[in-house]
């Protein structure tokens, strides 16, 4: 018997390769004796340079494709919600013309072919931080600059683009967002609250960026605020669709790259997981996506993740043979989070396993 455990990271407590580690630990301690094989994975979120063995270089990695080397930016090494310096902000401070900076760097190293991956931030300025670095002027209503962040964008009056340094080159977006810009299903609406935008300040932001967004679109002759993926990234999906950027399935690229497909030819078992799963897990996201790869290879599949969301079990429960909770929640605690993921695994053997 053959099992292929391919997971994503489990946010807050560990990173995909801990989280792998852990569940094979699991099933050997259960007795099982069969061949296991760990593939750590990620869908464009924080861990994607890592899994992808990219080489770094400061604020951006270098991933040779087949058909030559390009930039991967992952965006949560620089404005991620996990990092201590966003968290000690609130989101109205958060910019992210960090990434800006890290698009620049690539450029100037020579790099024409760019890929960002958008998953994990903690923005929600729609990418006036990144613009404002680019070379984007900002304005209020008396003409003075506005900050390159959210409060910034509340204060948007104009916007000028004089100069933007961005030469000519192509941009990729690794998400599984594909969210508009605005609306009930936009970056505020959906992804606001959990960065820290109060319920009583959703309708202010959500003027804003409509306001940002007639600004931007004027200026650069093309609307791109319904474009799926617009609203990844607390809208740096839109910010980067402007300059040119085409959006593609983050958790597609990384599997597609490891080769998981070939894994699953003769595996009997994959299970994949992630920190939380719930109906969002159905969207596109990176289990969904192993899951369904492993049911064209004819190989069954378990979702094992740190919480499983009670009401999204029935339709989770059509896509994948097992679903094993490790627990209401999993800690912070890295050794904790991992021994409760190898008890999931060690009972997930003892009941399924020959």
């Amino acid at each position: 018997m053959k099992i292929v455990v391919a997971c994503d990271s489990f946010k807050g407590s560990l990173s995909a390769v801990e989280a792998c580690t852990a569940i094979a630990d699991g099933l050997l301690r259960a007795g099982f004796a069969g061949e296991i094989v760990t593939l750590p994975l990620a869908d464009g979120g924080e861990g994607t340079i890592a899994v992808l063995g990219a080489s770094p270089r400061g604020s951006y990695a270098e991933l040779l494709l087949p058909d030559g080397p390009v930039a991967l930016i992952e965006s949560a090494q620089s404005i991620g919600l996990h990092l201590p310096a966003m968290q000690a902000e609130r989101v109205f401070q958060r910019s992210s013309a960090s990434l800006g900076a890290a698009l620049q760097a690539a450029i100037r190293d020579g790099h024409r072919r760019l890929f960002v991956a958008l998953g994990g931030t903690a923005t929600n300025d729609g990418g006036l931080g990144l613009l404002t670095a680019l070379g984007g002027r900002f304005l209020d209503e008396d003409d003075v600059a506005v900050t390159p962040d959210l409060n910034g964008l509340l204060r948007l009056q104009r916007a000028e683009f004089p100069t933007l340094h961005l030469p000519a080159c192509s941009i990729t977006l690794l998400t599984d967002v594909g969210s508009p810009l605005l609306g009930p299903l936009g970056a505020t609406h959906t992804f606001g609250p959990q960065k820290g935008v109060e319920p009583d300040r959703i309708a202010s932001v959500e003027a804003a960026m409509a306001r940002f967004a007639d600004l931007c679109e004027a200026a650069f002759g093309k609307r791109c605020r319904n474009l799926p993926g617009a609203g990844a990234a607390g809208g740096l999906g839109f910010a980067l669709q402007l300059l040119g950027g085409e959006v593609t399935s983050g958790a597609d690229f990384v599997i597609d790259r490891l080769r998981l497909d070939a894994l699953l030819a003769d595996a009997d078992w994959l299970i994949t997981g992630e920190g939380r799963s719930d109906r969002q897990t159905l969207a596109g996201k990176l289990p969904l996506r192993a899951a369904e790869l492993a049911r064209v290879r004819g190989c069954r599949s378990a979702l094992l993740s740190g919480a499983i969301d009670s009401e999204a079990v029935a339709l989770l429960s059509t896509h994948f043979d097992r679903l094993i909770p490790a627990g209401h929640s999993l800690p912070s605690s890295s050794p904790e989070a991992a021994r409760r993921l190898a008890s999931a695994a060690d009972r997930f053997a003892r009941n399924e396993l020959p």
